[in-house]
């Protein structure tokens, strides 16, 4: 009777209706969201947009962007860390969300590395300071001069929380007071900078390249250790008197935590597949991003090397946590 009921009860053990449903080995088998933390027209939404189409035909499921713009990714980011970690709810992180939100606010409703599981890192790409075509400033340095001639006359866009940490390094560096405006989206901090209702912005190169070539923006400077080639031109902030400015974003996909690990290991091998295509790596340089492909043991140990250097920047350019 006892070895009857102990049978019993180890088929009852690997009965399939006690896996949970999310650790079924045919996933996908229902469309996936990739929550994207900005609007449409950003850098990290155009990204997202390419990479789901692509991902959609490697995984052999519908992949729906959902934007849900707002407090600087806070929104995004929570709502992603909250979800079922099946593997169908992802979340297109990066500097904002990981790296720089964590030393900008004083509580956030998620933590960057307990809440969530890597799955790639995709690409990197500079930030560019950009000011209205029509206005009178040429150089950094004229921003520079106009600033400390009128104090607290001019303002900087700051859609992001990246953009919160090249303004005020501007500042720290330059001494000049530039008031700060905070923006939801990136589009509307460049349309209000192209209205010369702010002066100037800082904003990611992928989401200001199109209206640069237009000539609707004007490039001062870009934030990354050397020259972009889609701006050849334009120098960096080193360049133009910023010493050791080296602000590069980046942007990556993200798994609530407790992800299994064959779900993870497949979104990986589906990414990494997609990035290592020819048409994926042009697509997303003439996009102004520099692919930049990482495994996801590997971003695991990138995203926490990125979280203590931002924190070095935010620190050294005095920003108090709100």
């Amino acid at each position: 009777m006892l070895k009857r009921l102990l049978a019993i009860a180890l088929l009852t053990a690997v009965t399939p209706a006690t896996v949970p449903a999310w650790a079924q080995s045919d996933y996908p088998n229902h469309p996936i969201t990739l929550v994207v933390p900005f609007g449409a027209g950003s850098g990290t939404d155009s990204m997202a947009r390419e990479l789901a189409q692509q991902l959609s035909a490697n995984l052999g499921q519908t992949v729906v962007v959902e934007n849900k713009p707002g407090a600087s990714g806070i929104i995004a980011t929570e709502y992603a860390a909250r979800a079922k970690p099946d593997g169908y709810t992802l979340l297109m992180a990066g500097n904002t969300t990981h790296s720089a939100n964590p030393y900008l606010f004083k509580k956030l409703p998620y933590d960057p590395i307990k809440d969530f599981t890597p799955i790639a890192r995709l690409a990197t790409a500079p930030f560019v300071l950009v000011v209205s075509s029509k206005g009178p400033y040429k150089t950094i340095a004229d921003v520079v001069a106009a600033a400390k001639a009128k104090p607290g006359t001019m303002t900087y866009g700051a859609p992001s929380s990246a953009a919160i940490v090249a303004g005020e390094t501007m500042k720290q560096v330059a001494g000049v007071t530039v008031t700060q405006v905070r923006y939801k989206q990136t589009p509307q901090a460049m349309t209000d900078v192209m209205g010369q209702i702010t002066s100037m912005a800082f904003v990611d190169l992928a989401a200001a390249l199109t209206n640069i070539k237009a000539d609707n923006l004007r490039a001062l400077v870009t934030t990354g250790p050397e020259r972009t080639p889609l701006l050849p031109n334009v120098p960096t902030m080193a360049e133009s008197g910023f010493p050791g400015t080296n602000i590069i974003a980046w942007v990556g996909v993200f798994a609530p935590a407790h992800i299994p690990a064959d779900v993870r290991s497949k979104l990986d091998a589906a990414v990494k597949q997609l990035m290592s295509t020819a048409k994926i790596q042009n697509r997303l340089t003439l996009m102004g991003l520099d692919p930049a492909y990482m495994a996801s043991t590997e971003t695991d140990a990138f995203v926490k090397t990125e979280l203590t250097r931002w924190g070095g920047m935010i620190h050294k350019a005095d920003i108090k946590p709100q």
